[in-house]
């Protein structure tokens, strides 16, 4: 085994690898991450999130409280455009963000009957480690991809 290969795992298992902490970073590197999920989400990660609005009830015509009044077939490229350019970002728990992008242009939902022209996805990002920027970078891939709903 080489020393460079030897040097670095001890240094990976010296060095503890915990979740990555959403309230603990500035806002620009959680826009950043959001970025690169966008570009390095895989289908099943999409397939997971689809599964999960689906079950909440967000695409059912007959929700009042909650629904998408776009067509489901371009919620996906409003997702990922929500992800690689969010207006905003903010992290509600440890480890969770939640990424939001207004769409003027569009009412993308509504809620109990007004017209919401945003977009929010809420993201865990547990799976990717505390540490250097790279270390970060690789593993955003390996982030779940929560929920997605219409908000103001």
């Amino acid at each position: 085994m080489n020393k460079r290969l030897l040097t670095l795992m001890l240094c990976l298992t010296a060095t503890p690898l915990h979740a990555f902490n959403t309230t603990e970073v500035p806002c620009a590197r959680l826009l950043d991450l959001g970025y690169t999920l966008s570009q390095q989400a895989g289908s099943s990660q999409w397939q997971q999130l689809w599964q999960r609005v689906r079950k909440a009830g967000y695409l059912n015509p007959g929700n009042t409280s909650l629904r998408f009044e776009v067509p489901s077939a371009v919620l996906p490229t409003l997702a990922q455009q929500t992800l690689a350019r969010a207006d905003q970002v903010r992290p509600v728990s440890e480890t969770h963000a939640i990424y939001r992008r207004t769409f003027d242009d569009r009412i993308i939902g509504s809620r109990n009957g007004q017209p919401l022209h945003a977009l929010c996805v809420q993201v865990d990002w547990r799976s990717v480690p505390s540490g250097p920027r790279s270390l970060q970078d690789a593993h955003v891939g390996s982030a779940s991809l929560l929920s997605a709903y219409p908000c103001d």
